[in-house]
């Protein structure tokens, strides 16, 4: 073999390797449809992963990256929209500490997604999967103390119930477990 075949071949070889996600199966789609119908929202789930696919096909390990990073993203501007508005309503207590426990909430879901994002970096997809199954309680319980008062809010918790759950269900899946029953609540 010449030099400049062993080169294009060593080329090759750590191009295929630094892109570890965009080769798969070909059943991309079929995992997609998987984790969204096990959502809340079939097209909304759907719709964040087709913004984030690196490539037509996508194994369920790049899926799970995308869900866990888009995740920690939303949750941490989600956070810092609540700041907006607990500055903004500062005069109605009430509301600002209906609004505080939801801050405390997504600053918990932001360290969760963290701690997931490097479990899922070591592999250590029994940890990440416990992360995740913590977080979906603290989106409901925002969404239970704002109780529609705050319009941004009901849907930036709509649409992150939907990410964490996205996270869970393929977590759950790439850690080989079922992720047909609800995540496990955090005491």
């Amino acid at each position: 073999m010449g030099s400049t075949t062993l080169c294009c071949l060593i080329s090759m070889t750590l191009l295929f390797l630094s892109i570890p996600h965009c080769m798969g199966d070909g059943g991309t789609r079929a995992r997609i449809d998987n984790i969204c119908r096990q959502t809340d929202d079939f097209y909304l789930c759907q719709d964040f992963f087709n913004k984030h696919l690196p490539g037509d096909v996508v194994d369920l390990r790049g899926l799970t990256q995308i869900a866990l990073t888009q995740t920690l993203i939303y949750a941490s501007d989600t956070q810092m929209q609540i700041r907006k508005l607990e500055a903004s309503n500062s005069s109605n207590t009430e509301l600002k500490n209906l609004l505080k426990i939801c801050e405390v909430g997504y600053g918990i879901i932001v360290d969760e997604f963290g701690n997931a994002n490097l479990d899922f970096a070591k592999g250590d997809y029994g940890s990440m999967v416990f992360e995740v199954g913590k977080c979906e309680r603290f989106v409901n319980d925002c969404t239970n103390v704002l109780a529609g008062r705050v319009p941004l809010m009901k849907v930036r918790n709509w649409q992150a119930k939907v990410l964490v759950r996205m996270s869970f269900v393929s977590s759950s899946q790439l850690s080989g477990g079922q992720s047909h029953s609800s995540p496990p609540l955090a005491i």
